[in-house]
């Protein structure tokens, strides 16, 4: 199952040039962050994960660069946070153009120093060089209890599927840069789910940020657990407000909010259904309102209701587009839009034949 995605087959290609490290917790894909056990012997974990702001600095995506400074440490943060880590710090690498004005690399560097400041931690040091193009890549660090890790591994069928918090503006957001030439004024500002993360220790039987959106995370973890996931018949009050407006400006259908790959930096994570009350009384500790979105099903699809019925997706589809369509946004747009379509002619057939 995993390989039928092309960058899992990508990166599982790439992986097996190397030798895992006998001191990594974590197997090939199974965590946000890569987990070490340093050997001192008291049980506390290293996690370490490293992401690069590149092809959304390319693609425009990103152009005010205090979001591109925040954006470079929230990733990673986030990868922490899907792995229940407490950070230590972060290492920067900037390759900047070599006509990068004062103004703007001064920016950038706010927003990196209020990113490390809202997720409680610091800058320890990292590289700073020229190059053609701006490409900023953080690399975090943080410590979590070896045995009470998080993990994308360990769901069951009947477990509960929840939340962080609202979800789709990751998409919203990219759609209004992309896709309009005046961009409607769109708040997107993510926050790693440190504290929440942090929360689930003990509770959670999966986790993993939606960095790449909703349906792929889904998707990920369907195929490493072998397990389905069905999303509740309300899903649509887990659309973030203001996402969903900009989505009805576009005349884009909700559920393709969930379908992009440009995701909002929340948390999804299983717990079994008799963990909830308990989830949620730890949630309240610190001011925390998970969303329940679905629970988990033995039969490894994805699947909501859409137009009246509960229909099964073709995820892996969804997951392959930004490879079949080589980085054209609008074809891949129209090719969501065209897998909506064909839900819709779907759903008329049954109709028509009932």
């Amino acid at each position: 199952m995993m390989n039928d995605i092309v960058e899992n087959a990508m990166l599982d290609k790439l992986a097996s040039l190397f030798p895992r490290s006998p001191l990594q917790l974590n197997r090939m894909q199974e965590s946000d962050a890569e987990v070490v056990l340093p050997g001192t012997g008291n049980g506390s974990a290293i996690a370490v994960t490293i992401d690069s702001i590149a092809e959304e600095i390319a693609t425009g995506l990103y152009k005010d660069p205090w979001l591109i400074g925040w954006m470079t440490v929230m990733v990673s943060m986030s990868d922490l946070a899907a792995t229940g880590a407490r950070p230590i710090g972060i290492l920067i690498s900037e390759l900047l153009p070599k006509n990068c004005e004062k103004a703007f690399l001064e920016r950038l560097q706010e927003g990196i120093g209020d990113a490390c400041h809202a997720c409680g931690t610091s800058v320890l040091g990292g590289d700073t060089n020229f190059s053609d193009g701006l490409i900023l890549t953080g690399c975090a660090l943080g410590t979590v209890e070896a045995n009470r890790r998080l993990s994308r591994i360990g769901c069951r069928p009947g477990d509960l599927l929840f939340a962080s918090g609202p979800l789709g503006k990751g998409n919203a957001y990219a759609a209004s840069r992309l896709l309009q030439q005046r961009p409607a004024s769109l708040t997107y500002q993510p926050r790693a789910r440190l504290a929440e993360g942090e929360a689930l220790a003990g509770i959670a039987t999966a986790c993993m940020d939606t960095s790449d959106g909703v349906l792929a995370t889904l998707d990920q973890l369907m195929r490493l657990n072998r397990v389905g996931f069905t999303l509740d018949e309300n899903w649509e009050q887990a659309i973030d407000a203001e996402a969903g407006n900009q989505a009805r400006r576009l005349a884009i259908p909700p559920w393709l909010l969930l379908a992009g790959e440009h995701g909002e930096f929340e948390l999804l994570f299983t717990a079994a259904a008799e963990c909830e009350s308990r989830l949620m009384a730890r949630a309240g500790q610190i001011g925390w309102q998970p969303l329940r979105i679905g629970h988990v099903e033995s039969n490894p699809v994805i699947r909501m209701r859409l137009y009246g019925t509960v229909q099964p997706l073709d995820t892996a589809r969804i997951r392959n587009l930004p490879h079949a369509t080589h980085g054209d946004v609008r074809l891949y747009l129209s090719s969501l839009l065209t897998m909506d379509a064909e839900l819709r002619r779907k759903l008329d057939n049954i109709v028509t034949n009932a």
